[in-house]
């Protein structure tokens, strides 16, 4: 089978996002230089403000400094997400490092940390030249199931 470049799709649709998403965004102050350009697409692409941390996130972006602030993050992030949401921990590409700290994580390094704050890996997208993303998501079976309409 013939593998597929993506890499003409807009980050906006790699990330998934639809018009109208709740999407917030986490370690913003410490993200590498291109988050803001990203960010204007993603605003045109939800039409909407960015989500605060007291109502629930469809999408959360989030940029880590250290490794070990992943896991406590992911963990608190977790309840801040809609059951079917995602977190996408967006790092910098191998050799990528910003004169703020902003570094490369291993993605193999980074399914543990989201695995310990009870969350799985589901997908993986490059972002540009410099950044690439994992999104980590709640588990089917430990979502909250949902009551159909009309039931009681």
């Amino acid at each position: 089978m013939a593998e597929r470049s993506y890499a003409h799709r807009a980050v906006v649709d790699k990330l998934g996002l639809k018009p109208g998403q709740a999407v917030r965004v986490a370690g913003l102050r410490r993200a590498a230089p291109g988050a803001q350009a990203l960010l204007a697409q993603v605003a045109a692409r939800i039409g909407r403000a960015f989500a605060t941390a007291r109502t629930p996130a469809d999408v959360i972006l989030y940029w880590p400094r250290t490794a070990a602030e992943i896991t406590p993050t992911l963990a608190q992030l977790r309840g801040q997400i809609t059951p079917a949401g995602g977190i996408w921990v967006i790092t910098a590409k191998r050799g990528q490092v910003s004169a703020s700290g902003w570094e490369y994580f291993n993605q193999d390094a980074l399914i543990p940390l989201g695995q310990a704050a009870g969350l799985v890996d589901n997908k993986i997208c490059s972002l540009s030249e410099q950044e690439s993303a994992m999104r980590f998501v709640i588990r089917r079976d430990e979502r909250p199931k949902t009551i159909a309409a009309g039931q009681p």
